[in-house]
């Protein structure tokens, strides 16, 4: 049976992907057109993500590069890189497909042979943060056709699918470490530090969204002066902390409104806006809709959906 794949933020401020059956370490993401409407905020997590636009366009961003992305076209992002998503479609007319794997996926066990040769020099090479994958190229097209061959073994579920799944992404790693060993003579070197106190920073936020937060709180987490904080915003991540914190908070306060029944006022509150008024016109400034707009239109659409169609948004494994 498919349910929704979730992501948690651990004891070690990071996201982790929880997945249906745990012990294969892999995940499929299939979205419906609303649930691709809105920005995805910066995040991160430790399994490798390849997925590709089954409809509409998208922009990825990383903290070194940004990709356009349109119909058909997809992407590989490294383990533990920070990304952010932005549809450049309107509402409805979007569609991503996104696997999700770790390492043991691959390697067995860490510390393998597979692990230390093969998978570990990809996860180290930190110039390696995303390569997009465009369809109109031949080495795009060849990848991409394996990743929708990788899909359609899942959504069959056949005897021994498993075992194909895994050799299938063992022949796209070939191309991943390939991409990896290309990095070696970057052109600039990467610097691991900045990476490091951004993803503090984004877990500080991530953990205590709901209360108040200052750029001094920011910057004490990191080690960093507010100037620097500021700086590092802007520079990596093209935005700054109050404008990354509205933005989580009005992700927060979406899946809080569409799957809990909460009055306005407690999603207000537990999504640190404090006040109700202030909420509804910052959510309405960002969706056009009211709070109880939104929530409306989302009961409407569950209603009309059929119990199939409900099914089939995702496939965790």
């Amino acid at each position: 049976m498919v349910e929704f794949q979730k992501m948690n933020i651990d004891a070690g401020k990071k996201e982790t992907i929880i997945y249906r059956r745990q012990m294969m370490h892999y995940g499929l993401y299939l979205s419906q057109p609303d649930d691709a409407k809105v920005d995805i905020p910066w995040h991160w997590h430790d399994e490798f993500e390849i997925g590709y636009v089954a409809e509409g366009k998208m922009l990825y961003k990383t903290n070194h590069h940004e990709f356009i992305l349109n119909s058909g076209d997809g992407i590989f992002i490294n383990s533990g890189v920070p990304h952010y998503l932005h549809p450049l479609e309107e509402q409805g007319k979007l569609r991503l497909h996104t696997h999700f794997f770790d390492k043991i996926f691959l390697a067995g066990s860490p510390g393998s042979l597979f692990d230390m040769e093969y998978i570990t020099p990809v996860q180290e090479q930190k110039l390696l943060d995303a390569v997009p994958l465009y369809h109109g190229s031949e080495e795009g097209r060849r990848f991409l056709e394996k990743v929708q061959e990788a899909e359609e073994l899942c959504l069959k579920e056949e005897l021994f699918f498993e075992l194909r799944l895994r050799s299938l992404f063992s022949e796209l790693w070939e191309t991943v470490y390939a991409w990896a060993m290309e990095k070696k003579d970057g052109e600039k070197p990467y610097n691991f530090l900045e990476d490091e106190r951004i993803k503090k920073m984004l877990s500080y936020i991530q953990i205590h969204y709901e209360e108040k937060i200052t750029a001094e709180m920011l910057s004490r987490e990191a080690h960093i002066s507010e100037r620097e904080c500021y700086r590092l915003f802007r520079s990596r991540l093209g935005t700054s902390p109050a404008e990354f914190m509205m933005s989580l908070r009005l992700q927060k306060a979406q899946e809080l409104l569409r799957y809990t029944e909460k009055s306005i006022i407690e999603i207000a509150q537990e999504t640190g806006f404090g006040t109700s008024s202030y909420f509804c016109k910052m959510f309405k400034q960002k969706h056009r809709l009211t709070p109880n707009q939104y929530r409306k239109y989302q009961e409407h659409r569950k209603s009309s959906r059929s119990s199939l169609e409900e099914g089939q948004t995702v496939i965790t494994l």
